[in-house]
């Protein structure tokens, strides 16, 4: 298991022990996890790196610097994607101000139900076209990914 991975068994352990103790086998579980957020780090950041434009004057070390910093920024959007997710208890979906009760609902059953997917518990196949409509309504390419919701997984399967 690599970095990434052992920082999300952590992560869960304290913030998500009732997830934990849905998963199957979690010692493949978040090696498989680790895994996923160290190839997107990779991508995400050899996008950015190449996309960069090369400044004017910029010494060795004050490329270095900022292409780190780069790393650094996302490295932490990944983490938070997939791996430093909400703890069980988690109340600020609750707290927000700007929800209504229908929309903490929506909330709420698609973070039950991609949960389930994640784990394994459930397969894209299980839910309605209109549910599998709902579960992917602002959730990240690479969740999509990993849930089998993705465009290219839904057309495989002959969900799309």
């Amino acid at each position: 298991m690599n970095q990434y991975g052992r920082l999300a068994q952590r992560h869960w352990q304290e913030f998500r022990p009732g997830r934990i103790a849905e998963i199957d086998d979690p010692g493949a579980f978040f090696a498989e996890l680790g895994v996923d957020v160290q190839d997107e780090v990779r991508v995400r950041w050899t996008a950015e790196r190449l996309s960069a434009p090369t400044v004017v004057g910029e010494s060795y070390l004050e490329r270095a610097g900022r292409l780190q910093q780069m790393r650094h920024e996302t490295e932490a959007e990944v983490l938070r994607e997939l791996v430093l997710l909400p703890d069980d208890d988690d109340a600020d979906l609750a707290d927000d101000p700007h929800l209504t009760g229908a929309e903490l609902g929506e909330e709420q059953w698609r973070e039950q139900h991609l949960h389930d997917l994640l784990a394994g518990r459930s397969g894209p196949g299980d839910f309605s076209a209109a549910e599998r409509v709902r579960l992917r309504i602002g959730a990240p390419a690479r969740l999509l990914e990993l849930t089998g919701l993705s465009d290219d997984a839904l057309g495989r399967q002959g969900l799309l």
